[in-house]
């Protein structure tokens, strides 16, 4: 039952790919108003918690500070440190919540401390190894840990706030920054291996399928993040 409901969803997606595509370049004026009005009033009206969490990512992401070291790079002994297995296991997470939602059942997620032969710290599989195009881009809009994070907000505890903010702020730009690594990593893979962004619409690597599946990220991938941040925004803004 759920396989032919997973598999009719795979063919509805693919048969609105493109004419979803082609809506989104139409309405991609208003999408961005929105989104500008959104950010400029939310910031407007922000508390500082969020900002604060927001530097306190930069400063250990980016070893700013001089005496505290974020391990965001290898070990000694050549294996992931633990914020390149996080990096990993929100990027995979977010597959693996578009493929449940989408009724692929029995998806499962792995996060290696070395890479694998193809040069991966990790991956999502799922049952017949089928994926469409929303399990695939989900990562590159879906904020996996501020996501997490949201229904804590419906809690009316005030004491529970500014915790809360601050860890909003740093799951936020932990998407941005993350976000802008993972499409400079996936949009040209080494020799041999596969990306998200060049199997968006097709697994045989073609020049022609790779050229169509970059296309569609770079209508996709903005204007989902737009969207997704304008709903974000105006809930914490009335949340808070």
């Amino acid at each position: 039952m759920f396989k032919a409901l997973s598999d009719s969803i795979d063919f509805l997606l693919g048969l609105i790919m493109w004419p979803l595509a082609a809506a989104v370049i139409y309405y991609y004026p208003d999408i961005f108003s929105l989104f500008a009005t959104t950010v400029s009033s939310f910031i407007t009206n922000a508390s500082p918690f969020y900002i604060a969490g927001a530097i306190f990512f930069l400063f250990f992401r980016f070893n700013l500070i001089p005496f505290i070291k974020f391990p965001s790079h290898w070990t000694k002994e050549g294996k992931a440190s633990f914020a390149q297995r996080l990096d990993i296991w929100e990027h995979e997470r977010a597959h693996w919540f578009f493929a449940i939602l989408t009724f692929k059942f029995g998806a499962r997620i792995e996060v290696f401390d070395e890479p694998n032969e193809l040069g991966h710290l990790g991956y999502m599989s799922t049952p017949g190894h089928k994926y469409n195009w929303l399990i695939i881009i989900g990562p590159y809009f879906f904020p996996t840990f501020t996501f997490l994070l949201i229904p804590l907000t419906f809690i009316p505890y005030e004491p529970l706030y500014p915790f809360l903010q601050f860890l909003l702020g740093w799951s936020i730009l932990f998407h941005i920054v993350q976000n802008i690594v993972d499409v400079k990593i996936n949009w040209s893979p080494a020799q041999g291996s596969y990306s998200d962004l060049t199997t968006l619409v097709s697994s045989n690597m073609t020049w022609f399928s790779i050229l169509r599946s970059r296309i569609f990220a770079i209508i996709m991938i903005p204007a989902l993040n737009f969207v997704v941040f304008t709903y974000i925004l105006m809930i914490l803004e009335r949340n808070f």
